[in-house]
């Protein structure tokens, strides 16, 4: 397989969002070989003008943003009418991923410094980078969670997937929608109330995020706020930190319920937070105290360097689709391709020949596999090594999930432990529905409506009716505040 791709060679794919492949690759005319990350847009998009935009929108907001604490973005490539988006190839794990292994939460200097970092970062974005014309670009992220924060090997904090946010700069594509997008648990009440967008959503996302980080719990709190305060009450007691005293633990829980209050007007600045969490993490015994760096040599590189690899081969093998084997092989091949060079332009169709082929072969021996193992007596569960199975998660457009205390933004898997499991749906209009259904690996659940009833189906079986827990927001005054820019 030809693994160059233009000026780039194609390394790893690091992972498939719901709009786009993110690859890591190397400058093949650069003496140091670096390496560099590419956001290359799904082919299902490229005709989507709305994504097309906010791809173009994401890469002019982080090129004009220089700031340790913040993805880079190197420049914005457009390939055959495609944004690729050249990155800051940063090696390391995202906070979600320590706490699989973390299930009480992370060490609490990490947790708190992780968010301090993170909160400097949002300050930054929003009043110190200024556009051309010298005003500040007042970027908002709007979709701040423990999976878009990265801890490098090297203890750096590093924000990304500004893909939603908003700012004030020329040449902006995306416009007003009237959907809200982000991350439910996360998302601060005002989004959904058709509030305009302040600093004081990320606030609020970063402060959900640090408790997350620091007890294992996503915290639920309610949309009603005569409510919400009593249930924040409630779970801030989960908090526990090794090494600081009774009046500091009291400090941080009021500076989370500042944080993650109902009314944004309460809630501190970016700034502040910050301040106030760098006070928070001296009060913390210097004995029970590690630093970023200590904690990124003995526990992120371990877990970087243990991840599957992927490798081009792998990704086609999985998911044959032209769009995506033109993704990581071919558009950026055929790019520029003068005289001899052009014969490059053939190489994706003779490889899709061959991977028909190849496909061709594994579907006979899957089905080969499968009769001869059908005498088989099966277990009742196949079961991973921490007792949990991998259940795939089909979710609607305008929906998000929880599953066994896990977020789903976007349909994927989860490891859950098998048996009855809760499945908390959140609808964009703010209506939440309980679903269960029993856990088995390999098994897919699907949110279908059947005869108006919104219910859950099992590997496209009987469906069974959920239970409505909140119902839809009621509007007041026209569509909510949606994407206004990114």
């Amino acid at each position: 397989m030809n693994r160059a791709a233009g000026p780039f060679e194609i390394i790893e794919i690091l992972g498939e969002g719901s709009f786009g492949t993110v690859c890591v690759a190397r400058v093949t005319g650069d003496p140091l070989r670096r390496k560099v990350a590419l956001k290359i847009l799904k082919g299902t998009y490229a005709r989507n003008q709305k994504i097309l935009n906010r791809t173009r929108d994401e890469a002019r907001l982080l090129s004009r943003i220089s700031h340790p604490n913040i993805v880079r973005v190197e420049r914005l490539m457009d390939v055959g009418g495609r944004p690729v988006v050249v990155m800051e190839h940063v090696q390391g794990v995202s906070p979600d991923q320590l706490l699989m292994r973390f299930k009480e939460g992370l060490p609490g200097s990490v947790g708190i410094e992780i968010i301090r970092q993170t909160s400097l970062a949002l300050h930054v974005a929003y009043n110190e980078t200024a556009g051309d014309d010298g005003r500040p670009l007042r970027v908002i992220h709007r979709d701040i969670k423990p999976s878009n924060v990265i801890l490098s090997i090297h203890g750096e904090v590093k924000v990304c997937d500004f893909g939603i946010a908003k700012g004030e700069f020329d040449g902006r594509e995306a416009h007003t929608e009237s959907v809200v997008m982000g991350s439910r648990p996360y998302m601060a009440p005002e989004r959904l109330d058709g509030v305009s967008d302040s600093p004081a959503v990320d606030v609020y996302s970063a402060g959900m995020s640090l408790f997350e980080l620091l007890t294992g719990r996503t915290m639920s709190l309610s949309i009603n706020p005569v409510t919400h305060e009593q249930a924040m009450n409630r779970q801030l007691r989960y908090i526990r930190i090794e090494g600081m005293h009774d009046t500091a633990m009291e400090d941080l829980r009021d500076l989370l319920r500042r944080m993650c209050a109902y009314d944004r007007d309460y809630r501190p600045t970016a700034l502040e937070a910050a301040r106030q969490l760098e006070q928070c993490l001296y009060a913390i015994d210097s004995r029970y105290r590690v630093s970023l760096e200590e904690f990124a040599r003995t526990t992120v590189i371990p877990i970087y360097e243990s991840r599957p690899r992927i490798t081009p081969e792998d990704a086609v093998q999985r998911n044959s689709e032209d769009d995506f084997l033109r993704e990581v092989t071919g558009h950026l091949t055929v790019t520029g391709a003068t005289g001899a060079t052009a014969a490059l332009a053939w190489t994706p169709y003779a490889f899709v020949g061959l991977l028909a082929l190849v496909v061709a072969v594994l579907g006979a021996l899957a089905t080969y596999k499968v009769v001869n193992q059908q005498d088989a007596t099966p277990a009742a569960y196949e079961v991973s090594d921490s007792g949990k199975v991998r259940v795939k998660v089909w979710l609607p457009s305008d929906g998000q999930a929880q599953v066994g205390g896990q977020f789903l933004p976007t349909p994927g898997h989860v490891l859950t432990y098998p048996g009855t499991t809760l499945m908390e749906i959140y609808f964009d209009n703010g209506s939440v529905l309980n679903c269960t259904f029993q856990a088995a690996e390999g098994i897919a659940v699907r949110y279908v409506v059947e005869n108006g009833v919104g219910s859950l189906s099992v590997d496209d079986g009987l469906a069974q009716p959920c239970i409505q827990a909140a119902g839809p927001r009621k509007e007041e005054g026209g569509s909510m505040d949606g994407e206004k820019g990114g």
